[in-house]
């Protein structure tokens, strides 16, 4: 997840990559509109001419009983809507789901109430993105999962393998692009500034690159076509997974997750925090089913992080 993972990011760091992406976002956000316009026009015929009314989301008591979530395309999440659904009914409610492309509008979208949650990020990015857009409304409901990220090769089977002067895709946004840095200086294959941590580390905090690595940055979401066309390439283990690669014996480096800031969440407009829909969202995550679904895909490659919401 994310991912939602979750996920589960973008150029967070510069202006240009927010331009790049200024086009894709709006076409999504239109897209999304008809999508839902097309689904109420589904669920219920229309009050009057023109209009089509609201879906009937509350019970006789005025509770809401709909969830409007936010997910990525990425990993399993298609198949976690699925068992979502399924939990969720069982304590009377609706799961609304809307699959995007796009990493920019999720946390947007909830931070205006335009979705109640979303499920497609890491903690590190969340933090650094709501930081970055000065988001006030949308905050972590709770922690889900946590699946190691890797360095991964279509050419060669170990880093002795590896040429000097070859080139390595890692993540262009910050909250992701030390994650590549910091296994590579963990083989002992570079060197980075003293006292840096993960998700401030970028290519400029590098000392020393005895092999000249070349670096090749990368929006998170063309990661696996790049892996084509680099000698190392970074994944998340939901991609790695989907493309069939095991995280445990394919990669070349993968992490171990102690210390890192990289537990997935789900997010929610912070008036939802502690409501009946937002808790029922949390006991459907943590359900027996998703759990299952999860180890027969990840198996001893993931972490389940329900302890930390305990705390």
């Amino acid at each position: 997840m994310p991912s939602l993972y979750f996920s589960y990011r973008t150029g967070i760091r510069s202006k240009g990559v927010y331009q790049r992406m200024r086009k894709t976002a709006l076409f999504l956000i239109f897209a999304f509109s008809l999508m839902l316009a097309a689904a109420c026009g589904q669920q219920q015929p229309p009050a009057s001419a023109g209009a089509s009314p609201a879906p009937d989301s509350t019970t006789g008591k005025g509770e809401d009983k709909v969830i409007r979530h936010i997910m990525s395309d990425s990993g399993f999440n298609g198949d976690i809507v699925n068992i979502l659904k399924k939990e969720l009914a069982k304590d009377g409610y609706t799961l609304e789901h809307v699959v995007v492309n796009d990493i920019i509008q999720p946390n947007k979208m909830v931070n205006d109430k335009q979705a109640d949650s979303n499920s497609f990020q890491h903690e590190a990015y969340f933090d650094q993105f709501v930081a970055d857009h000065g988001l006030k409304n949308v905050t972590r409901a709770f922690y889900t999962i946590f699946t190691p990220s890797g360095l991964y090769s279509k050419k060669y089977k170990s880093f002795k393998e590896v040429p000097d002067g070859a080139t390595i895709g890692i993540p262009v946004d910050p909250a992701n692009n030390g994650r590549a840095l910091f296994m590579l200086r963990d083989l002992g294959l570079l060197k980075l500034k003293d006292g840096v941590d993960v998700i401030h580390t970028t290519l400029k905090d590098i000392t020393d690159n005895p092999h000249k690595f070349k670096f090749k940055e990368v929006d998170q979401l063309m990661l696996q076509r790049t892996l084509d066309d680099v000698d190392v390439g970074f994944l998340f283990a939901g991609t790695a997974i989907q493309i069939g690669l095991n995280p445990k014996t394919d990669s070349l480096a993968v992490e171990t997750g102690e210390g890192l800031p990289y537990k997935s969440i789900v997010a929610v407009h912070k008036d939802l925090v502690g409501t009946p829909k937002i808790k029922a969202l949390q006991k459907a995550y943590e359900s027996q089913a998703v759990k299952d679904f999860y180890k027969s895909k990840y198996g001893d490659a993931i972490q389940f992080l329900d302890d930390l919401n305990k705390k």
